[in-house]
Formats: C-alpha cells, sequence, structure tokens
C-alpha cells in the first residue's frame, strides 16, 4: 500500500510539472516533444474528422492548474474537463498516431487537422 501511494504521488506530481507547449524544429511540440495538433473544422472534433474515435486519436494536450499562458499559448476550459492548451484561441492535441518526436503522421488528416508552425 505505501508503495502504491508513493507512486500515485510521483505520477501526480509529475503530470502537475509537464512543461508548456515549446516550438521545436519550426513545430509546437509538448514536453516529451511530440507534435500538437490543431482542428480547423466546423464546431468539435467527431468521429468522421478523427478517423475514429477523438478522445483516443487526438487526446487534448492538457494543462495543470497553475500552469501560465504566454503570448499565442493560452489556456482553455478543456471539452470533458480540465484546462486544455490553445495557440492563438485554438485549442491544442496530441497525435496517438505520431511514434516518435518529430513524427507529424496527423497533419493534413482530413484536410482538418494540422501541425502548429508558429512564424
Amino acid at each position: 500500500m505505501r508503495t502504491l501511494l508513493m507512486l500515485a504521488g510521483l505520477v501526480a506530481a509529475t503530470s502537475a510539472g509537464a512543461a508548456a507547449p515549446q516550438v521545436r524544429d519550426g513545430m509546437l511540440v509538448d514536453e516529451h516533444g511530440m507534435t500538437l495538433y490543431i482542428f480547423s473544422g466546423e464546431g468539435t472534433p467527431d468521429a468522421k474528422s478523427c478517423e475514429g474515435d477523438c478522445e483516443r486519436n487526438f487526446p487534448p494536450a492538457l494543462a495543470a492548474p497553475g500552469d501560465q499562458p504566454s503570448g499565442p499559448l493560452t489556456v482553455t476550459a478543456a471539452q470533458g474537463g480540465g484546462l486544455q492548451w490553445a495557440f492563438e484561441g485554438k485549442p491544442l492535441y496530441r497525435g496517438l498516431m505520431d511514434r516518435k518526436p518529430g513524427d507529424h503522421s496527423g497533419d493534413g488528416l482530413n484536410e482538418v487537422w494540422h501541425s502548429v508552425r508558429p512564424r
């Protein structure tokens, strides 16, 4: 039980301490260097635009309660609850089809998912 509590505390500390999105190789990435995406379709992402389960394929890039906005990066309410990073007012998502930093397999998917390339 003690080990379980210590592990739970470590996981909580790790997720709460996640870094804000940053630019790497011209693309906006998360704390692990994984590409972040915006949805440019009408309304909210749906099964057709996500190739199935949106929550699974394009989960929100969640922000911790104490994360601070900076420049075009803001924090907004996530659709399923909690806080989500946004770029220029557009919510940011992770793409689970990407396997390693630098991948951007979701870029252009169904003409509504785009990696973020700040200028």
